[in-house]
């Protein structure tokens, strides 16, 4: 099988062949360690409903809403889909006063905002899995929705 000059078969180097397998081992985990994201190997993704709260937004902000546009995690840049809806609402922040009680703020120059996007993510037990990163309902992060940069929360998530 292998002749006087190292040769499997009098054309193959056994030394190439074994750097052949090698990469190609390499490639195959690589492509399996970044093309399956969920935990348990399996691309099972569908279309989910994701809700973000921001609960002081300036009135020039929220204005510039829309749906269809992107939504875009700011800090591991991932796509959160796209606006399908959002509603606007009174602006109601808390503060202690002087006396120690918690008061309501009512900001006449803010809004409550809540989008809902879609997006094609692996719904979990623990969340929600999109682009290998996992997001769950009290998640706080910074987001941009079309040229808008929103401080929001997920406050939902719903398999569609």
């Amino acid at each position: 099988m292998i002749d006087k000059n190292g040769k499997l078969f009098g054309k193959v180097n056994l030394i190439d062949l074994l750097i052949v397998i090698v990469l190609v081992a390499v490639v195959g985990f690589l492509g399996y360690r970044f093309l399956i994201r969920d935990d348990t190997g399996v691309v099972n993704t569908q279309t989910v409903y994701i809700s973000f709260t921001d609960e002081e937004v300036p009135n020039y902000v929220a204005d510039e809403l829309e749906v269809g546009v992107n939504v875009l995690d700011s800090t591991e840049n991932n796509s959160m889909g796209t606006v399908t809806d959002f509603t606007l609402d009174e602006a109601c922040s808390y503060e202690v006063n002087e006396l120690g009680e918690t008061v309501a703020l009512h900001r006449p120059d803010c809004a409550s905002v809540t989008i809902t996007a879609e997006v094609n993510a692996t719904l979990s037990d623990n969340g929600v899995i999109i682009n290998g990163t996992r997001y769950a309902i009290g998640h706080s992060m910074v987001i941009y929705v079309g040229e808008c940069k929103l401080y929001a929360q997920i406050s939902g998530l719903e398999a569609a």
